[in-house]
């Protein structure tokens, strides 16, 4: 009695689900992944809506929110030593750009979660097109100046830190630049990251999905 008593119970462990339970509903996580796999058009339709539906999570918004200090520091250091970067001037001026064009874009972004989250629908098919065009266009500028800063820094790699004799424009400070180099850097690093974890997140939500249609 005891022996098929604890088989019994070694084979509710190897189940995801207990027979009684529901199924997940749609407003939980796993629930949202399941609609994700049905109703997406391939695999990479599918990673896509998995990747919105983590992006749309507290926890992302809240990263959101932190990644606030970085522009603001940009923008800092870029008024700070705007002039002690002679042999490069626009070293300075792209960090004072792309820092507040980054932080208009971040405040844009947890603006369009704030009003998703309020579920006015109306606002949302009145200003999606105009809303688009916006991110669109700030997208393409924030790309494009992030293009033209690898050039600026990269280009001056390891400047004088002291203006040498007879070449006193020949010299960037050493603070600015090497926050220059490794803000741009570190992007390289993130995106990096990022593709990774989405690729990670893929296959997790796949077998997620599998698990959740296989038990149904």
């Amino acid at each position: 009695m005891s022996e098929k008593s604890s088989q019994n119970h070694a084979e509710e462990e190897d189940k995801i689900w207990p027979e009684d339970a529901a199924p997940p509903s749609y407003d939980s996580l796993f629930g949202q992944i399941k609609e994700a796999k049905e109703t997406s058009d391939g695999s990479f339709d599918f990673c896509k809506r998995v990747v919105q539906l983590f992006a749309g999570t507290i926890g992302c918004t809240i990263a959101l929110s932190l990644l606030m200090a970085l522009p603001i520091a940009m923008i800092i250091m870029g008024a700070k030593y705007k002039d002690d970067c002679p042999v490069e001037p626009f070293i300075p001026i792209y960090l004072i750009v792309g820092g507040s064009f980054g932080m208009l874009k971040t405040i844009i972004v947890l603006c369009q979660r704030a009003r998703t989250h309020e579920d006015d629908l109306d606002m949302d098919e009145d200003q999606s097109m105009s809303t688009k065009f916006i991110d669109g266009v700030l997208n393409l500028f924030l790309f494009t100046w992030f293009i033209a800063g690898n050039i600026w820094v990269y280009s001056k790699y390891r400047p004088n830190p002291t203006p040498p004799p007879g070449d006193p424009l020949n010299y960037c400070n050493p603070t600015l630049y090497l926050f220059a180099f490794w803000v741009i850097t570190a992007s390289y690093i993130l995106m990096g990251s990022i593709c990774f974890c989405i690729c990670c997140l893929g296959v997790c939500a796949s077998c997620t999905a599998f698990f959740v249609t296989a038990k149904e």
